[in-house]
């Protein structure tokens, strides 16, 4: 990585770029190196999370603050570097996970394998920073749709559930799955519509299988992966967006009968309507929210004087 060179014969923007990017490729080759010796019991968020490397998270902002200008080319040339990273030159990110197939004998085998997955969770929780900040740029530079679907559908296959994965590296695995809610909660801001579209898709699916523990675990991993959905208060179009979809949640809230299912989506709903409380200063007239009220409150009501969901209502 220590290697990158930069033609100092291009345009100066273009010099700028590279040179920030060629900076972020061994900054963040070190820290994967400083990852990769550490226990594998140590989670990658005590490393790695914001506000552990002030000079890293300087690096991060000039990329956002450069993506103003440049969004598409720099989240095209972010991709290029993470599939480097895992080794894969399409843009399927199958997420495949690498300490769960070889036989309980071969120790030295395994710990090997949990290592290298280490490696990759560590690439993805980076590339997650850098998608959080830069990500909040598409207001000002639009990007084309299919970078849209290409950050979407690689953040959503995060949100699938492994059934029968189980190691060292499992509380990595759900660390880099909030990241990525994280990302679509951005993305959310300014493509709404696409990430309802992608959430309500997936969630058809799941809904025509037949119902098993897994497919009740990757229902409630793939609501999980809205927690940081915000509804947006201003324009009143986009407010009314937001509770039409929140409308569509309450509508399969009211139909679901796992118990967990249900649970889950309350934690959902607890998540988003905190802020939008704490942001209401006079009483909200609108009818979208009304309707999301009057289609859960007699139901949730019921079931909060029930002890097995008291704890949730």
């Amino acid at each position: 990585m220590s290697n990158l060179t930069i033609d100092p014969d291009v345009k100066p923007g273009e010099y700028v770029i590279k040179s920030l990017f060629a900076e972020f490729a061994v900054q963040a080759e070190k820290k994967i190196e400083v990852v990769m010796a550490e226990p594998l019991e140590k989670l990658l968020s005590r490393s790695l999370q914001r506000g552990e490397d002030l000079q890293f998270d300087q690096l991060i902002s000039s990329m956002s603050s450069v993506a103003e200008h440049c969004l598409p080319s720099l989240l095209r040339t972010l991709f290029d570097w993470y599939r480097r990273q895992n080794g894969t030159e399409d843009e399927s990110y199958e997420y495949r996970p690498r300490s769960s197939t070889k036989s309980k004998g071969d120790d030295q085998q395994r710990e090997r394998d949990y290592l290298l997955e280490r490696r990759d969770l560590a690439v993805d929780f980076i590339f997650c920073l850098v998608l959080i900040e830069v990500l909040k740029q598409i207001p000002v530079h639009p990007v084309p749709d299919p970078l849209v679907h290409e950050v979407l559908n690689l953040a959503f296959k995060h949100f699938k559930h492994k059934e029968g994965y189980s190691g060292t590296n499992t509380g990595n695995v759900h660390i880099i799955a909030d990241l990525y809610a994280e990302v679509t909660g951005v993305l959310a801001q300014s493509k709404f519509q696409a990430v309802r579209k992608k959430f309500v898709t997936e969630l058809k699916e799941l809904r025509q299988k037949e119902q098993s523990p897994h497919v009740v675990q990757s229902i409630i991993s793939l609501i999980m992966g809205m927690k940081f959905f915000r509804v947006k208060m201003y324009p009143v179009e986009d407010f009314e967006a937001s509770f039409q979809f929140m409308q569509e949640c309450a509508q399969y809230f009211l139909e679901v009968k796992d118990k967990d299912i249900k649970h889950a989506l309350a934690g959902l709903f607890v998540e988003i309507l905190i802020p939008v409380a704490a942001a209401v200063k006079n009483e909200v007239n609108v009818p979208c929210l009304k309707n999301f009220v009057e289609m859960l409150y007699q139901t949730t009501f019921e079931l909060s004087s029930r002890k097995k969901h008291s704890l949730v209502f």
